[in-house]
């Protein structure tokens, strides 16, 4: 059973990292690659103030949401070899490409919903730089890499984990964070 949140925290490392180096990296020193799909997207968003329609259509339709569906497909056979040992790691790992296709279309369909529950992958987007911010679901390796810039200080999430959480629980965990990842904060503080 630990096997779900090892694989919920994996997936989003793994989103922070095919964001960074596959999606934006690669695909600008390879415009002939799939990936290129990825930078075409990030060119509809900035002149559609965040809006991307190619999320309503279905993906036999626009070849870029059909790239972004099938790697999320290839991503869960990858996984599912591992489905005899690691059954709840597997399943984790399902979850976590449909909820990310789940938000990040609807993030796209609705900017005013991305700019209230999605606000880092927001920032991605609208901000002066795009290179930072590269987690979609969760900001958790955003702050861990010291990659998360928010351009208002006071916007935003409240906490690293990018969770509504009561007062008395979201004050503990700030300060827990600002102690584990200083250099985080301090990048967070001097954009401020």
């Amino acid at each position: 059973m630990i096997g779900f949140p090892v694989a919920v925290v994996f997936s989003n490392a793994f989103e922070w990292y095919a964001h960074r180096y596959w999606l934006h990296k690669y695909a600008r020193e390879h415009r002939n690659s799939p990936f290129f799909a990825h930078i075409r997207h990030h060119k509809r968003v900035r002149t559609n103030d965040f809006a991307d329609t190619s999320y309503t259509a279905t993906f036999l339709q626009n070849e870029d949401i059909y790239f972004e569906k099938s790697s999320l497909v290839a991503l869960c056979a990858v996984t599912g070899v591992v489905a005899p040992v690691a059954p709840f790691f597997t399943l984790g790992t399902w979850y976590c490409a449909w909820n990310y296709y789940r938000q990040h279309s609807r993030a796209h369909r609705d900017p005013d919903w991305a700019r209230k529950h999605l606000p880092w992958h927001y920032d991605h987007h609208m901000n002066t730089n795009q290179d930072a911010n590269w987690c979609v679901t969760r900001p958790w390796f955003d702050y861990i890499m010291g990659t998360r810039v928010k351009p208002d200080p006071a916007g935003g999430e409240t906490n690293p984990l990018g969770l509504r959480l009561p007062a008395v629980v979201e004050r503990p965990v700030n300060r827990l964070a600002r102690r584990l990842l200083p250099r985080s904060y301090a990048r967070l503080e001097v954009m401020a």
